[in-house]
């Protein structure tokens, strides 16, 4: 087949949508079909991307309702019916509102993606994407949590929806890759692997840890992110230092690989107000650790409570601090929701499976098209 994919633009393949949209493409190279890629907007990354699985090229187009925004996707829709181009994925705001204006055509099918809880309608309104899905062959969402909610939004039909989860790479640490983040030798180890910021919560992880502690219970926890609200890593710091816990309570800042310090923990926690669907709980389960996570998003369709970890309600922290009491003081619960866990990921999540169901949908609709 020969696929074309848009996006607004990427910053990085390292993490998130864009490694996923990086990791999709290898995939469909590596069995044979045409790819290429197109972005509406440079970004430093890209200006110096030299290695790439398919062709990349910029658009240059930086407002989307602009006559260089239009004269330039008039000529896209010309080159991809001169290389009859069969299928059309598009990824982002911008992207989801350029392509089925006007790279739908009679031959090939279109895609577009949601990936989150809403911030593509951030400055849009979502009745436009949902005038636009007549001309777009299905959304395509990474949890069952975000079809549902783009399909009210939007008022999708449920024949125009489809769910694809994320799929997480194999990946093995390399102890010299390590570094100790635990200092405790029989303490239960949690560790919350998010950039620090309020939707995520991290107040409640360290409080409930902290009134633990005060009562005798011997935990550590680490943080791991990017520290992106200074006023909110000042409430956190402050509550440690108020509970004299900075010996048990630990921020790392920004790591570039998590993966490598999530063999030293025993638990994995994450308490965001919001999630799509969190490729960290899904590194915690593919490293068998057992997880505490808020009953929010896509969650509950990686964390089935009492199977492959423990689901609270977001904020309660009497819950949060009930959830982590029950995991350490018993290690062959912990055993098992792990390794449920593990089997779950290995089984449904993976990069396989990614890109055989989004070939699978590329290529049934097609044949439906034609």
């Amino acid at each position: 087949m020969n696929i074309l994919f848009l996006a607004d633009s990427l910053h990085s393949i390292a993490a998130g949508s864009e490694r996923q949209i990086y990791k999709l493409i290898d995939g469909l190279v590596a069995k044979g079909h045409k790819v290429s890629l197109k972005l509406l907007r440079q970004t430093d990354f890209t200006r110096q991307l030299t290695d790439f699985p398919c062709p990349v090229a910029a658009l240059d187009i930086h407002s989307i309702a602009s006559i260089n925004a239009i004269k330039t996707m008039i000529n896209l829709r010309q080159q991809i019916i001169k290389d009859q181009v069969d299928v059309v994925h598009a990824y982002f705001p911008d992207s989801c509102i350029l392509a089925p204006l006007f790279l739908k055509t009679k031959r090939n099918v279109l895609f577009t993606s949601r990936r989150d809880m809403g911030l593509i309608y951030q400055g849009k309104p979502a009745w436009i994407y949902g005038i636009l899905s007549k001309r777009t062959d299905a959304v395509i969402s990474n949890s069952k949590a975000v079809s549902d909610f783009i399909s009210v939004k939007e008022k999708l039909k449920a024949k125009k929806t489809r769910v694809i989860y994320n799929g997480l790479e194999e990946y093995t640490a390399e102890l010299e890759d390590s570094f100790t983040i635990f200092n405790q030798e029989n303490s239960t180890k949690l560790i919350l692997v998010a950039n620090i910021k309020p939707v995520k919560r991290t107040l409640d992880a360290v409080i409930a840890t902290t009134q633990l502690i005060e009562k005798g219970h011997n935990l550590e926890l680490t943080l791991v992110g990017e520290d992106q609200d200074k006023d909110y890593v000042a409430r956190i710091v402050d509550v440690i230092n108020k509970t004299n816990t900075g010996n048990r309570i630990k921020l790392t800042g920004s790591i570039s690989e998590p993966r490598r310090l999530l063999s030293q923990a025993h638990v994995g926690l994450l308490v965001s107000e919001s999630e799509g669907l969190s490729n960290t709980i899904m590194e915690y389960m593919h490293a068998g650790l057992p997880v505490i996570a808020t009953n929010v998003g896509g969650n509950p369709e990686l964390v089935i409570d009492k199977q492959t970890g423990l689901l609270i309600e977001k904020g309660n922290i009497e819950q949060l601090k009930s959830a982590i009491i029950s995991l350490a003081g018993d290690i062959e619960l912990r055993k098992s929701l792990g390794a449920k866990g593990k089997l779950l990921i290995q089984k449904e999540f993976s990069i396989a499976a990614l890109i055989s169901k989004h070939e699978e949908i590329y290529i049934s609709k097609s044949a439906h098209a034609q």
